[in-house]
């Protein structure tokens, strides 16, 4: 069985001592670590910027549709070269 591999590093961070205070606490209560914590807070961030951004099918998707009008017209067209009527 392989194992994955996983670098952290260290991050300073400066706040104020009553929010590391009482942020301490919160992670004593849920039995995780500050780091912790703020991984996933980073992540979440992180996720939700790319959830936000559009990928270039998104962004391009229907560009070169034709208005409903135009098909509308282009198929009755079709139908009239094609039986006539």
């Amino acid at each position: 069985m392989v194992k994955a591999l996983i670098m952290t590093t260290k991050l300073n961070l400066t706040i104020e001592k009553n929010t590391a205070r009482k942020i301490k606490v919160y992670a004593q209560r849920r039995k995780t670590s500050v780091s912790k914590i703020a991984e996933e807070y980073f992540n979440s961030l992180i996720n939700e910027r790319k959830e936000k951004e559009k990928s270039f099918v998104e962004e391009f998707a229907g560009i070169a549709i034709q208005p409903i009008g135009d098909l509308e017209s282009a198929k009755e067209n079709y139908l009239l070269n094609k039986y006539g009527k």
